[in-house]
């Protein structure tokens, strides 16, 4: 990553998107009950809305995905943007997010595990490992 643009597409605009779904269908969620006492009101998706199978599979995973996304292309930019340690970036990214996965089965981490979320998270990071790869050009190394 070697632009502006390219770190708002690829980290920012992710983890916003990702943020404004949680808030909108997640009024259970800690930050978005943080978001409304903060401005004193919330502005979320109905009860019906919240219960769609369609909803329900975008609020569990979406948000999931958009996060290991940015978090393999930020550890990608903190690292220098060499695209020479994909490999280690991606293990990198796919550890730390089983990690905070597992955690959710302790009072450290307020969360519910799921298998799933670690599937999800885990392909999410190696699309993006594959999308830095394509722009760079060649083998993951």
């Amino acid at each position: 990553m070697k632009t502006k643009k390219e770190v708002f597409m690829n980290i920012i605009l992710p983890i916003m998107t990702g943020a404004v779904i949680y808030y909108i269908i997640s009024p259970d969620v800690v930050f978005v009950q943080r978001i409304d006492a903060f401005i004193g009101t919330g502005m979320h998706a109905g009860e019906q809305a919240a219960r769609n199978d369609v909803t329900v599979l975008i609020r569990n995973y979406l948000p999931d995905i958009l996060w290991a996304y940015a978090l393999t292309f930020s550890i990608l930019f903190v690292t220098g943007n060499n695209t020479a340690h994909l490999r280690g970036t991606f293990l990198t990214a796919a550890s730390f997010s089983t990690v905070m996965e597992i955690l959710q089965l302790t009072p450290l981490v307020k969360g519910t595990f799921d298998v799933a979320d670690i599937i999800v998270e885990v392909v999410a990071e190696l699309v993006a490992v594959f999308i830095i790869k394509a722009q760079q050009g060649g083998r993951i190394t």
